[in-house]
């Protein structure tokens, strides 16, 4: 496998000449392919029409939604929102050109399924060139495979806006607003925000357990919990409101070991939305990592996601705009995890070696434990997988857009978010682990955490080792690519065993 990653170019360098400054480089994308999705939105629109009631009622969404993104691209190109908006209209479309032939017949259900199936692609292909390239990343090799990969990122993150809820309006972005500048005054005196580092407490051992048995596809899963013990400093801003959410208080993670000798260990960190009890190891493939290579595994369950949730969804205030709210999950979810990797340094538990992966809003973790990881809760090594490193950023990119207007008529501005968010940024802390110990994996389609993000953590991290992946943000870790670089890390890591 160390080989064949070799060979094909993996866990290397991006070609960047020494000196060279950062820059955006375009995709070559040709804009005119807007016309597709306007085309099928308009015989939508007709169909519709032709078909009566049933024919409206299945066509008005696909219809409308894809001839206003297509007019909205040619006016207003660049709005992350209006992509994911054709891109949702055009699945849908693949969707509903089926119950179609009910009422327009069945020449019109072919032909509006053959457009929408394009369509789909073809938004896609738009929606990675609105994002410039940065310099030294390679530039995505756009055809009809990475176009559908990227097209489906779109419609994950359509569902992830939409059903986030508009917590931040009316006199509720005030009092945001009124918590940020208390929190920078707060930040400032203390002295977080030159030296965040000093932010963060050094968490005490866990003394207990709750445990219980789970099984999920053939695999037994050991369910633990045990009492989080993090709270904000007594004079932070929102610290009740954080404290007053039972359910995050109590700190989950799910373990998958083998039995017998000690074994090394890789924490697997999942993503923004994730942190089902059973769906959580899915993303990290438990039959390659812990059958194929030996590992045992654990999953710890980010503040806010699966059993810790807060409200109806996993992690659905993250991008609402409790901006403190963000400073208070990456605290606590640093300081859970490092309370886990002292647990796995215990004697008992046999640890032979630690490693850390983390994907999308799990890389942010895994980047910010680098910064703050010492002694007993040191780890071999970390591996950042399509990191969002910058918290605001996330935000203002893809959070709701009335919670951005309501917050920018309340005085927050990005930059006052930028600064409140150095607490928790990996960007503002120098990685305590080695060079050659630690990687970032990266999409270069990825329409989830676009590159720019793993790009300047790269740079932060002094250029380590780094995958570009021709690929989309979930696919990444089930690529053979994917897989073929972890596995190079964790072998240079001395974590597995190099193959005879």
């Amino acid at each position: 496998m160390v080989a064949c990653a070799n060979r094909m170019g993996l866990a290397r360098e991006p070609d960047v000449k020494e000196g060279e400054p950062p820059g955006p480089v375009a995709p070559p994308l040709w804009p005119l392919v807007v016309a597709l999705p306007a085309l099928t939105g308009g015989l939508w629109a007709w169909w519709a029409v032709q078909g009566g009631l049933l024919g409206v009622i299945l066509g008005v969404l696909p219809g409308v939604s894809l001839l206003s993104s297509s007019l909205s691209n040619v006016f207003s190109g660049g709005d992350a929102r209006i992509s994911q908006f054709m891109t949702m209209g055009a699945f849908l479309g693949m969707l509903l050109s089926f119950p179609m032939v009910l009422a327009s017949g069945l020449e019109a259900g072919v032909v509006l399924l053959i457009l929408s199936s394009a369509s789909f692609v073809a938004s896609g292909y738009l929606a990675v060139g609105e994002v410039p390239v940065p310099a030294g990343v390679p530039k995505p090799r756009m055809g009809v495979r990475l176009s559908t990969r990227s097209a489906a990122d779109e419609v994950a993150m359509f569902g992830i806006v939409l059903t986030t809820r508009p917590l931040v309006v009316g006199p509720r972005a005030a009092r945001v607003g009124r918590e940020i500048d208390e929190a920078l005054e707060v930040f400032g005196e203390n002295g977080w925000l030159d030296d965040p580092e000093s932010y963060h407490r050094k968490p005490p051992p866990v003394e207990g357990f709750g445990h219980r048995r789970q099984r999920h596809k053939g695999w037994d899963l050991e369910h633990l919990s045990f009492e989080s013990g993090y709270e904000p400093w007594p004079d932070e801003p929102g610290r009740e409101r954080w404290l007053s959410q039972a359910p995050n208080r109590t700190a989950h993670a799910l373990v998958l070991r083998h039995p017998g000798e000690p074994r090394p260990w890789l924490v697997c960190i999942h993503g923004l939305r994730n942190g089902s009890p059973h769906k959580s190891p899915d993303l990290f493939q438990p039959e390659y990592l812990h059958r194929e290579l030996g590992l045992n595994l654990l999953f710890p369950f980010l503040p806010l996601h699966g059993p810790r949730k807060a409200g109806l969804l996993s992690g659905e205030r993250l991008l609402s705009g409790e901006m403190v709210e963000l400073v208070h999950t990456g605290a606590q979810a640093v300081w859970d995890i490092r309370r886990l990797l002292g647990w796995l340094r215990l004697p008992d538990q046999g640890a032979l070696a630690v490693g850390v992966l983390g994907h999308s809003l799990g890389g942010f973790a895994a980047a910010l434990l680098c910064g703050l990881v010492q002694g007993e809760e040191g780890v071999d090594c970390v591996i950042a997988a399509n990191p969002s490193v910058d918290p605001s950023l996330m935000f203002w990119r893809d959070g709701l857009s009335m919670a951005t207007r309501y917050l920018k008529t309340a005085g927050v501005t990005q930059k006052k978010t930028d600064l409140l968010l150095r607490a928790v940024s990996p960007l503002a802390l120098e990685p305590r682990v080695a060079k050659e110990r630690r990687a970032i994996l990266a999409s270069v389609a990825d329409r989830i955490i676009p590159a720019g993000e793993p790009e300047s953590l790269w740079r932060h991290w002094d250029r380590p080792r780094v995958l570009w992946h021709q690929g989309n943000h979930f696919g990444l870790l089930r690529s053979a690519e994917g897989k073929a670089a972890v596995e190079d890390v964790l072998r240079d890591s001395d974590i597995v065993r190099r193959r005879t």
